[in-house]
């Protein structure tokens, strides 16, 4: 994974719990390299082993773990100059989560060897959408969990996710039933994660 990933994971732990904490979870994981570079590759097993000692550390069950990543990533990557990439996605969550393969592409350009997942959306009613997850990876949709109730903040939207077929059980990818509607936000309150 690009260590923009390692890097949020790094930062939301220092957040949480401080410098020292980070420190212990990267010696444990054997991470060379505490300080990771956003735009180079690293191991999977680095970024797993990392959640996997971050989990430990916190005493957080790793799903949950991995959701809260989800719903740090959106304010990560647009404080980490990326942010361009949700104003060009589309001015709604259901706009941007209909254009994520073609975001995918274009975040390409500059992550040479990106293997990003697939998602592709069916319409189930006026306000709902059937969502397919697939991945190279497993383990990761409670991190897709987090990242849509990001977005779902993100972009002013309630969210209702249903998993309703993973991966983890043996399916070939997750799938999920989402309900979008308006959340209702007091003017200028800071998005929550």
């Amino acid at each position: 994974m690009y260590g923009l990933v390692n890097a949020s994971l790094m930062q939301l732990i220092i957040d949480k719990r401080g410098e020292a904490a980070w420190e212990r979870i990267a010696r444990a994981a054997h991470a060379d390299d505490a300080q990771f570079d956003k735009m180079h590759s690293y191991p999977d097993a680095l970024t797993y082993d990392l959640a996997g000692c971050a989990s430990r550390e916190l005493d957080m069950p790793l799903d949950a773990l991995l959701r809260e990543l989800g719903r740090y990533w959106v304010p990560f990557t647009q404080d980490q100059g990326y942010g361009h990439f949700f104003e060009v996605a589309g001015p709604s969550l259901r706009d941007f989560l209909f254009s994520l393969d073609e975001l995918h592409a274009r975040v390409g350009r500059s992550f040479l060897n990106l293997r990003p997942p697939s998602f592709r959306f069916e319409p189930t009613g006026a306000n709902s959408l059937h969502m397919h997850y697939v991945s190279e990876r497993t383990g990761l949709c409670p991190f897709v969990v987090g990242l849509l109730e990001g977005l779902s903040q993100r972009f002013d939207t309630q969210l209702g996710i249903d998993e309703t077929t993973c991966a983890r059980s043996g399916a070939d990818h997750c799938e999920f039933n989402l309900e979008l509607g308006q959340l209702p936000r007091a003017p200028d309150a800071p998005p929550q994660y």
